[in-house]
């Protein structure tokens, strides 16, 4: 699953050469625009494999050394209720679970539940607007992510809530855009006009080769996240709850999003791409910590176990 998300991005970079047998000549490309990684030219034998493999292996390993986490929110669950029927509600401040999140005293009039242990409200984005959770997102919270990925219980079913769908596909097709954006810098950085393996396609079709590419990447990222943590939980049960999985990934997305900026303000410094990847993998990390109850360092290490 590694190698086949590394390809996912590669392939992208290396459907701008000119022909296939006009790899072993490509030469390296430098390109800044939101992290053109046109380099990947250079290596026609594909000799990364070897050290991807290593470190792949070298991850894995270190993932079965981690502490387990079957008191953690997904996999307390039973097997056999993977809907919000097993689900438990968790206070946000402190992860100690609670009855309820808040009591209704007639019509549109609640009281939030004070939890037993921290003494804090047990989940105060019951009554925080979308753009505070925003901005707390923003901001790495974990309490935000438990509102959303454990109390939500909408999110916690078999398939994907609607809007969570709805979501994601807007992501993957957020990422052909950049993609596409990556391909014709990478073109014009080589005076090429022809974008795909040196044939002049039609828009749709480029558009449909792109969009394949992306959903790959997606759905290989996913694929990853589900095999690490499985390895990191010591259990297959993690692929009950892809559903689940999948909506931390989508929810905690929002990097590449922020991506179209550098488009819209043409930002040419390289440092500005990396910062945004690297937003978006604090985010996935943190939303898989509070999602398995675990330390970042191992979140951080499931979520780089498929992005490498």
């Amino acid at each position: 699953m590694v190698p086949l998300q590394h390809y996912a991005h590669t392939l992208i970079c290396t459907l701008s050469a000119t022909s296939i047998a006009a790899l072993k000549d490509a030469a390296v490309i430098s390109c800044n625009r939101i992290g053109c990684e046109c380099h990947v030219l250079d290596d026609p034998q594909y000799r990364v494999v070897l050290p991807l493999v290593v470190i792949a292996i070298a991850t894995a390993g270190a993932l079965t050394l981690g502490p387990r986490t079957p008191g953690s929110p997904l996999m307390a669950e039973s097997a056999e209720s993977v809907g919000p029927a097993g689900a438990k509600q968790v206070c946000v401040e402190c992860g100690s679970p609670v009855s309820a999140l808040y009591a209704e005293y007639g019509a549109g009039h609640i009281r939030l539940t004070q939890c037993n242990e921290c003494k804090s409200f047990a989940d105060k984005y019951v009554e925080h607007d979308v753009v505070i959770m925003f901005i707390d997102m923003l901001l790495h919270k974990p309490q935000v992510y438990r509102h959303l990925l454990v109390n939500k219980l909408e999110f916690r079913r078999p398939l994907l809530e609607r809007h969570i769908a709805k979501l994601g596909i807007l992501l993957v097709l957020f990422n052909v855009y950049i993609d596409w954006f990556r391909l014709e810098e990478g073109g014009r950085l080589r005076g090429q006009r022809e974008l795909l393996f040196g044939r002049q396609l039609s828009f749709a079709a480029q558009y449909l080769v792109i969009l394949a590419f992306s959903a790959v990447d997606a759905a290989a990222q996913l694929g990853g996240i589900l095999l690490a943590s499985g390895i990191h939980q010591r259990s297959t049960r993690v692929a009950r709850r892809w559903a689940t999985v999948a909506t931390a990934l989508i929810i905690s997305g929002f990097g590449k999003v922020l991506m179209i900026l550098l488009v819209i303000w043409d930002y040419n410094e390289a440092y500005y791409p990396w910062l945004l990847d690297f937003l978006q993998f604090t985010s996935q990390s943190t939303a898989v910590s509070v999602l398995f109850d675990t330390h970042v360092v191992w979140a951080g290490l499931v979520v780089a176990w498929c992005t490498m």
